[in-house]
C-alpha cells in the first residue's frame, strides 16, 4: 500500500462531527498512514474527544477563515517540503463528500495502477459558461473536483507547487474559493506538464451532464463504482436540480442507499436536518404523499385550533391544528375537500406510524391563482415571520421569492414530542408558517399530503407546462439565432 497522508476538511456551525463525517474519516485512516483532521469550527467536547481517539488522526482546530482553501493552505505551508518527503500520495478531502458506500481499496488499487499520474481526482466538472464561477469571461473548463484530489510526488516537490500555496488568495465565500482554486487547479498544473484523471470515467456522460455526481449520483454509486456522493444532493435548491435533471436525482439516490446498502443514510438526513434549508431537504426527497381515497375509522386526534398562547403538547399524541380560511376561493374549496374529517383521519393514522415526521399537511392547490395567493401571503407576512424565528431562536435562511412549502391552509397534524418548547401562539398570520420551523429545530421533518388524484392531475401538468417552455425556448432560440446571423451578415457586408 502507498504511503498516503491525507488533509481531511471539516466545517459544521454547531461544531459537531456528524456520523457521516465520522464514516469517512475512518474508512479513509484505514487507506493511510496518516489523517490531519482540520476544521473550521469550535468543536464541542464530544467531537474533539472522538477525533483524539482515532488512531493516526491530528486534529487541527482554527478559524473559519479562507473556508477550505484557507485550511488546506495552512496545514501545507506548516508542513512544508520537508514535512511531505518520504509519501507517496497526499490526498485533499473535504467534508461536502458522504460515505464510503463501495470499498476505498478498490478505488486506491486501480489508481495505484496507474503510474502515469502526477495528481488524479475522485470525479471531474465539464466545461461549461457560467457568470458565478467563470470570472470575468464566464468560462469554466473542464476541472477535477476539489473534495477530492490526490497529489503525487512529483507535483508536490516541484516549486510550482508550493508557489501556488503560498500565493494562494484566502476566499471569503464559497465562489471566491471555486473561482480561486477549483477550478484553477487542474488547468494550472496540466499546463506545466503535471499529468492528471479522475477515478469515475463519466467522458460518455459530458453531452449530457456537465456536473455528474450532482445530476446523476445513483449511476455513479451503483454502476460506476463511485465511493462517495455529496451531501448536497439531498437540499441542493431545487430550481439548480431542475436546470440539469428531472428533479428526481437526490430522492433516487436516497432510495437506492437506503434499499440496496447498509449506509446509515438516515442518520444523515437527520444531520442535515440541523443546518440545512428546509425546503430544499423537503423537494429533494420529495417529503410528500399521496393519501388512499378508501375510507377508515378516525383515530384519535386531539383537535388545537384555539390556541392563543405558548402550549405545551403531550409527547405521543397527534394534534389537528385548524387553520383560518384561505382568502382565495379556489385555494378554499380544494383545502375544504383536503381538510375532511376522513381526510384528517388518513393523515393522523399515517402520520403515527412515521415518528421521524413532526408535522404534516395538506398540499397547495396545484392552480395559478392558489400559487400566487400563497406567494403574496408569504411576502406580507415574511418579516413578522422572521422576527418570531428571532424570538425562538430559528437562524433558517428565508427567500422573499421561496415560501415554505407548509403550511398551505385548512390545517396542520403536528406530533407533541416535535414541539418541546411548546406550540407558539397561533393568533397571527405568521405564527403558522413557525411551525414546520420548530418542528426541524427538533430533528423532525415536515411532510405534504395529496390524493391520488392531485397527484395524477399534478403529473399531466407538469407534463404541459415542460411542453410551453420547451415550445417558447425553441422559438427563442431560433429568433436569436437569426438575429445573430443577420448582424454577421451586416458585418460581412461592411468589411466588404
Amino acid at each position: 500500500m502507498k504511503k498516503r497522508l491525507v488533509i481531511y476538511f471539516h466545517y459544521d456551525a454547531a461544531g459537531q462531527v456528524d456520523t457521516a463525517c465520522r464514516l469517512a474519516v475512518s474508512a479513509m485512516a484505514k487507506e493511510a498512514q496518516a489523517v490531519v483532521f482540520v476544521t473550521n469550527s469550535r468543536l464541542n467536547p464530544e467531537s474533539v474527544g472522538w477525533v483524539e481517539d482515532q488512531q493516526g488522526i491530528r486534529l487541527v482546530q482554527r478559524e473559519n477563515v479562507g473556508l477550505d482553501v484557507g485550511a488546506y493552505r495552512q496545514i501545507l505551508l506548516e508542513l512544508g517540503p520537508s514535512g511531505l518527503a518520504g509519501w507517496d500520495e497526499l490526498i485533499l478531502m473535504n467534508y461536502t463528500l458522504a460515505g464510503p458506500v463501495s470499498p476505498l481499496s478498490s478505488m486506491f488499487a486501480r489508481m495505484d495502477e496507474r503510474t502515469d499520474l502526477d495528481f488524479w481526482g475522485l470525479t471531474r466538472h465539464y466545461a461549461m459558461h457560467s457568470r458565478r464561477f467563470g470570472g470575468k469571461g464566464g468560462n469554466v473548463p473542464e476541472h477535477l473536483q476539489s473534495h477530492f484530489l490526490a497529489v503525487r510526488p512529483r507535483m508536490f516537490s516541484s516549486q510550482a507547487f508550493w508557489q501556488y500555496w503560498r500565493e494562494m488568495p484566502l476566499p471569503q465565500s464559497y465562489e471566491e474559493s471555486v473561482n480561486s482554486h477549483e477550478v484553477r487547479f487542474t488547468g494550472y498544473f496540466a499546463s506545466l506538464g503535471f499529468r492528471w484523471d479522475s477515478f469515475v470515467d463519466t467522458k460518455d456522460l459530458a453531452e449530457i451532464y456537465v456536473n455528474p455526481i450532482m445530476a446523476c449520483p445513483r449511476l455513479l454509486v451503483e454502476e460506476r463504482q463511485c465511493p462517495f456522493f455529496k451531501r448536497r444532493s439531498f437540499f441542493t435548491p431545487y430550481a439548480d436540480e431542475l436546470r440539469r435533471t428531472d428533479g428526481q436525482a437526490g430522492w433516487q439516490l436516497y432510495r437506492y442507499l437506503k434499499e440496496q446498502t447498509t449506509y446509515p443514510v438516515e442518520e444523515l438526513v437527520d444531520s442535515l436536518l440541523r443546518s440545512q434549508p428546509l425546503n430544499g431537504l423537503a423537494r429533494e426527497l420529495h417529503w410528500r404523499i399521496r393519501l388512499p381515497e378508501e375510507r377508515r375509522s378516525p383515530d384519535e386526534v386531539l383537535e388545537g385550533e384555539s390556541l392563543t398562547k405558548t402550549t405545551a403538547l403531550q409527547s405521543g399524541k397527534i394534534y389537528c391544528l385548524r387553520m383560518p380560511q384561505a382568502e382565495n376561493p379556489v385555494t378554499r374549496d380544494c383545502l375544504a375537500q383536503m381538510a375532511s374529517e376522513n381526510k384528517i383521519a388518513h393523515a393522523a393514522a399515517w402520520l403515527a406510524e412515521h415518528p421521524a415526521v413532526g408535522v404534516l399537511g395538506p398540499a397547495v392547490a396545484a392552480a395559478p391563482e392558489a400559487m400566487r395567493e400563497k406567494l403574496s401571503r408569504w411576502q406580507r407576512e415574511l418579516p413578522r415571520l422572521r422576527q418570531l424565528c428571532r424570538q425562538w431562536n430559528i437562524t433558517a435562511a428565508l427567500q422573499e421569492q421561496e415560501p415554505l412549502f407548509l403550511p398551505n391552509g385548512g390545517c396542520l397534524l403536528v406530533r407533541g414530542e416535535s414541539f418541546p418548547d411548546g406550540v407558539p401562539p397561533l393568533d397571527e398570520a405568521a405564527s403558522w408558517w413557525l411551525l414546520p420551523l420548530l418542528a426541524q429545530k427538533a430533528g423532525y421533518r415536515s411532510m405534504v399530503w395529496q390524493t391520488d388524484g392531485q397527484g395524477q392531475a399534478a403529473s399531466d401538468l407538469l407534463e404541459e407546462t415542460l411542453l410551453a417552455q420547451a415550445s417558447v425556448r425553441g422559438s427563442l432560440r431560433l429568433l436569436l439565432r437569426a438575429v445573430k446571423r443577420n448582424i454577421q451578415n451586416k458585418k460581412k457586408g461592411g468589411q466588404q
